[in-house]
């Protein structure tokens, strides 16, 4: 073993990738991933309907996402009030909008969705069917 290989240098213990001679992936191997392919699709799916019917309700879940949209969206409005674009730019300006009466509710909206995300996921109480 020598220091050049067919034209190119390498290192000892290097790996060069495939060569001129190299098998070519075969057929075999395209449906190998396929079927890995429809099998994580068929877990996914699975997984899926295995949460919804675990007890968890989907419908809360998407209460807590609009809640935290909501609140991403007073977020830019807390930002853009007009005691924020009053006041220079950096900490002052932070400080001015958490100071307004948009950042209130973008806090509350924040506080619901962590509530209400966190209660659908608390472990059921014994008893409840």
């Amino acid at each position: 073993q020598g220091w050049l290989l067919q034209g190119r240098a390498c290192v000892l213990g290097a790996s060069l990738g495939p060569g001129p001679h190299a098998p070519r992936p075969s057929a075999a191997m395209g449906i190998r991933v396929v079927a890995h392919a429809s099998a994580m699709r068929d877990s996914l799916v699975s997984s899926f309907f295995a949460f919804l019917h675990s007890g968890r309700s989907g419908y809360v879940l998407l209460c807590g996402f609009a809640l935290l949209v909501m609140a991403g969206v007073m977020m830019v409005a807390t930002f853009d009030s007009r005691e924020a674009r009053a006041a220079p730019p950096g900490w002052e300006q932070f400080v001015a909008a958490t100071g307004s009466n948009q950042w209130v509710s973008c806090s509350f909206l924040l506080s619901a969705a962590a509530i209400v995300l966190s209660i659908n996921y608390l472990p059921r109480l014994e008893g409840e069917g």
